[in-house]
């Protein structure tokens, strides 16, 4: 049903039997596996992210086990069919010291970076491996003699010579870099240009070096109030960096969940870059104080001048967008999360694009079970379960997605993944104004 009137079909099914077993869903179902949890229901893993080698079958994940307090690493050589075992690996193996926040890529030549936050202080580290994460190199900390950095995000260049790294500090977004693999950092640079919290949330190295980090801009004491959606960009190897603001949002939803923060529901922001150099920013933003977010995306050849924003998602509160390229130019994998059946139905969806933003595809549902630890319904999960979520795409446009299930904050919840389950080039493409009100 690649057709407006397919896709109205759909949009009808969906109004009247929205937690039914759809053909508007089955279209699409065949692409992805069910959803897996990692590890056991007891067990309190967040945060995930995973990583594709560019080169081989090899996919990577990462989780922050809340119990041991540790970020847990493991492997798979055949692209997702089975994984190695779990193994703690950021840091010291102090039993003082937590470590959150893990972020991970990987080189063409198979090299895995990967950055964590140990506490505030030391705060971010680094390491990287060569060995399928057999071995690590020792944890670098790479903010310099700053008392405090948090929310890490790293990229590299292909080759993995250019790394870069940005995380916030105190009303202060820092970047650092490595030319050399790195085996070294410059010291922290500051380059926001407000009184604001920063907060990366994602970025992309397009194919002619540019660098680019998608961040929020929070005021108030405890991360309050609106929220500046931006872009930051280097053209020199992370000397000098620009900036570009996509607007403002107010506020997000307030989050009565226990042990949640203020900000838990604030916008946020993601971008990509396909090999041809073309630009996707993602992002959430409301349009009054505490109001639900919607999802939005805009494309730009150049990094300076975008596209009018295009609406993605307006059905509940969107939340946790992350996108990624696919091996074609044009070709864009976006996921996020929202309620849209019911405040406390929340699931992963899916959606893609092969013509450069312009149509989407059917919104596929992620989190497909319905079962199998207490905060699951058949309607979706009770909460988001951590800040952090991952999508990878491997060169065969293989998708890997991973994201965190729960009922609250730093406790009962756990980490689930998927993986697409053969590249389908016949996925019917829904007009973009359909998208925001069903899944077509």
């Amino acid at each position: 049903m690649g057709s407006a009137l397919g896709s109205a079909v759909c949009l009808i099914w969906f109004l009247a039997l929205p937690f039914a077993s759809s053909p508007c869903l089955a279209q699409g179902s065949d692409r992805f596996a069910a959803e897996h949890l990692w590890g056991k229901v007891s067990q309190n893993n967040w945060e995930p992210t995973v990583a594709a080698d560019p080169g081989s079958n090899w996919v990577y994940q990462l989780t922050s086990d809340q119990d041991s307090l540790k970020i847990l690493f493991r492997g798979s050589s055949d692209s997702g069919d089975t994984w190695g075992p779990a193994k703690s690996f950021c840091g010291p193996r102090n039993p003082n010291l937590w470590e959150y926040d893990p972020q991970i890529q990987v080189s063409l030549d198979g090299t895995i970076y990967a950055a964590c936050l140990n506490r505030f202080n030391p705060g971010v580290v680094f390491t990287k491996s060569t060995d399928h994460g057999e071995t690590w190199t020792r944890a670098l900390r790479v903010d310099g003699k700053l008392g405090y950095s948090d929310k890490p995000i790293l990229l590299i260049s292909p080759s993995g010579q250019d790394v870069y790294l940005a995380f916030n500090d105190f009303y202060s977004f820092e970047i650092v870099v490595s030319h050399d693999f790195g085996a070294s950092f410059s010291s922290p640079l500051r380059v926001n240009r407000e009184h604001l919290w920063f907060y990366p949330y994602g970025g992309t190295v397009s194919p002619d070096g540019t660098v680019y980090f998608a961040v929020g801009g929070e005021g108030g004491n405890n991360q309050t109030g609106p929220v500046k959606i931006e872009l930051v960009r280097s053209s020199d190897g992370g000397q000098t960096w620009k900036w570009t603001s996509f607007g403002t949002s107010h506020e997000g939803a307030v989050c009565k969940v226990r042990n949640c923060y203020p900000d838990f529901f604030d916008a946020q922001t993601a971008v990509a870059s396909d090999s041809s150099g073309l630009l996707l920013s993602a992002y959430t933003i409301n349009q009054v104080r505490h109001g639900p977010n919607q999802l939005y995306i805009r494309t730009s050849t150049d990094g300076i001048h975008w596209s009018a924003k295009k609406l993605i998602n307006s059905l509940g509160n969107s939340t946790s967008p992350a996108v990624a390229p696919g091996p074609a130019p044009g070709d864009f994998r976006l996921v996020w999360q929202d309620n849209r059946n019911g405040p406390h139905a929340w699931n992963t969806w899916y959606s893609r694009t092969t013509d450069g933003g312009r149509q989407w595809s059917s919104a596929i549902r992620l989190s497909n079970r319905g079962s199998g630890a207490p905060y699951k319904t058949p309607a979706g999960y009770k909460f988001p379960f951590g800040d952090y979520f991952g999508l990878a795409v491997n060169t065969s446009g293989g998708n890997f997605v991973i994201w965190g299930e729960g009922d609250g904050v730093y406790a009962n919840g756990g980490t689930w993944y998927t993986r697409g389950l053969a590249e389908d080039h016949s996925v019917s493409m829904a007009p973009l104004n359909l998208l925001g009100y069903g899944i077509p």
